[in-house]
């Protein structure tokens, strides 16, 4: 079995960071930074930034759904220069709706990882992996 320079196995530090990153972003990011700073494994060092890219791919579609009422809202503003009583809206609290859709599939999503990581396995992430092979190829 494979360990960390701490004497962890590889294999649950992996686990460790998609599970902090259900829960807290900060400590994640600390823990794959010290792995993408101190480790040597490469395995580890991409579980690493694919968690990283996952949790970041997934806040910023938060921020794009929460978007949606500030266009409602500045489209309002313009609206209302010609018809005063027209105002529109999102129906239905949809954006809120949108928001817990998307947290649970984060946390969902880094269950299931976190729960392969423990066996040295992962997930495929396309748009994470694209960038990961981009940027994390050992031949630079």
């Amino acid at each position: 079995m494979l360990k960390t320079k701490l004497g962890i196995s590889i294999a649950l530090v992996g686990a460790a960071m998609y599970f902090l990153g259900m829960f807290s972003f900060i400590p994640a990011v600390l823990l794959a930074g010290y792995v993408l700073i101190a480790e040597e494994n490469e395995w580890v060092k991409r579980q690493a930034a694919r968690m990283i890219g996952v949790v970041l791919l997934f806040g910023l579609l938060s921020i794009a759904i929460g978007w949606i009422d500030e266009f409602v809202g500045m489209l309002n503003i313009v609206v209302r220069w010609f018809n005063d009583e027209v105002y529109l809206k999102v129906p239905g609290n949809l954006t809120g709706l949108l928001q817990y859709i998307i947290s649970i599939a984060k946390d969902i999503f880094l269950l299931v990882m976190g729960i392969m990581a423990l066996g040295m396995k992962s997930i495929r992430f396309p748009l994470v992996d694209k960038l990961l092979d981009k940027f994390m190829s050992s031949e630079q």
